[in-house]
């Protein structure tokens, strides 16, 4: 009989997996920020509302992604992941190339769809094999690593949105960023091979119930799910508007918000996502409840740098504060995920974390941006000190320096509500850390 240890795949295995992984990961995350970076325009072309810019990067695209993820996870527990990977890769990237032909709100709102359903299938698969691939105790830094793959989406997201944005248009931005989907769906095909799955694979695939009340039975999945979805709530919403705010309050260029928010902001979520998953991994190593204590404390921090981030201080001082709220905001990703997978049995990990993509993707990308997006149209009404602000200010794009000084104002109050948010989080994770000891199977 071949032990666990033996079916372990060999460095060299493992760090092409991780490099492809990490790729596809980045290409899943600049799909979604070129659409945030490139809001601004997109709203004045096409005359839209902020609320109808939420459902875009946000409620559309996150109910779909989230249970078709669902769908992927069961295909990817019965089939090889690897195949189930690559048609993912191939549909979001596709779908976002064709975004740059749309003509109206209800094109981009049909192809935002089908890059959720593609993107369904590439945090689900991808854990799932790195799971095979890692040992339990390796497997904070491994998720980490691999998580740290938006961080590369956000900065790629960022500049090409900026740059490309600018100088050629948003069209072609997209048509650009869907390209190197089509690379990224052949090397998953033909270079990672399907690894044979670790101890407890053998056993047949558990139905969606088992592994949904394996997961709900324990109190460290309930709080850490809740915390989770309150940190996405907060930071989507607040990556999906940083660049349309730091245009309207700072009167910066499309390319400069891109960079400062995108590259910026992405940057200091990958190196908080590196410190947060080895951080807590080290500390783990003589008690375990450190996974979640790190991002709980974290969390905490992010709440006072927002307040700094959106008070309407010098740019200086906001893009500071922004950073360093991104920095702690980020060390959840590795924690969360490798604690999930030890809550259950091989068979189950694929459906384990898209059952908490579920629930967080809903609770944090299906909500944020749309309730903010609502919160600063009505704001904006507020300040405009008019009921017609929706007419007379359509799109953004409007002359009247009161429509841009409410629009200004309306996203930035709508934005600081986001920080008690972060504070909420905080708890949650510290108060999953209670339970880890008993609720662990590895």
């Amino acid at each position: 009989m071949i032990s666990a240890q033996s079916e372990i795949p060999r460095l060299t295995n493992r760090t092409w997996l991780m490099t492809v992984l990490v790729g596809v990961y980045a290409s899943n995350f600049v799909d979604r920020m070129i659409l945030n970076v490139l809001q601004q325009p997109i709203k004045a072309e096409l005359h839209l509302q902020d609320w109808q810019l939420g459902m875009l990067s946000g409620t559309t695209f996150a109910f779909f992604y989230a249970f078709l993820g669902l769908y992927v996870a069961r295909v990817a527990e019965h089939g090889d992941r690897t195949k189930v990977a690559a048609a993912c890769i191939l549909l979001w990237s596709v779908m976002t190339a064709i975004c740059g032909f749309a003509t109206q709100f209800f094109h981009l709102l049909l192809l935002r769809i089908g890059v959720a359903v593609g993107e369904a299938g590439a945090t689900p698969t991808g854990q799932s094999l790195i799971s095979d691939y890692y040992e339990p105790e390796k497997r904070a830094g491994a998720l980490a690593i691999f998580q740290s793959g938006n961080t590369l989406g956000h900065v790629l997201g960022a500049v090409l949105g900026g740059v490309v944005g600018q100088a050629w248009g948003w069209r072609w931005a997209f048509i650009i960023a869907g390209a190197p989907g089509l690379i990224l769906a052949a090397l998953m095909l033909f270079t990672i091979r399907e690894p044979r799955r670790m101890a407890g694979a053998r056993e047949p695939v558990p139905d969606l119930k088992v592994v949904a009340s394996a997961l709900f039975g324990k109190r460290t999945f309930r709080w850490m799910a809740l915390g989770t979805a309150a940190t996405l709530f907060a930071s989507y919403s607040i990556s999906s508007f940083i660049s349309p705010h730091l245009m309207r309050s700072y009167g910066v260029s499309l390319q400069t918000a891109g960079l400062l928010g995108g590259v910026g902001g992405g940057l200091m979520l990958g190196v908080g996502t590196l410190i947060g998953g080895f951080s807590a991994q080290a500390l783990a190593r003589s008690d375990r409840s450190w996974l979640l204590r790190v991002p709980g404390i974290t969390l905490l921090a992010a709440g006072p740098l927002c307040v700094l981030t959106f008070s309407g201080l010098a740019l200086e001082v906001t893009i500071t504060a922004f950073l360093l709220m991104n920095l702690c905001v980020g060390t959840f990703q590795g924690p969360v995920f490798a604690i999930n997978h030890s809550l259950v049995s091989a068979r189950m990990r694929a459906t384990a974390s898209a059952i908490l993509l579920l629930l967080i993707t809903l609770g944090g990308l299906g909500l944020g941006p749309l309730l903010i997006g609502i919160a600063s149209d009505r704001l904006a009404s507020m300040s405009f000190g008019g009921e017609n602000f929706a007419t007379v200010c359509a799109g953004g794009s409007s002359p009247l320096e009161a429509c841009a000084l409410a629009s200004a104002e309306g996203l930035r109050l709508a934005l600081i509500s986001c920080c008690l948010v972060f504070a909420f989080a905080g708890i949650c994770f510290l108060r999953s850390t209670r339970t880890i000891a008993a609720d662990v199977l590895d």
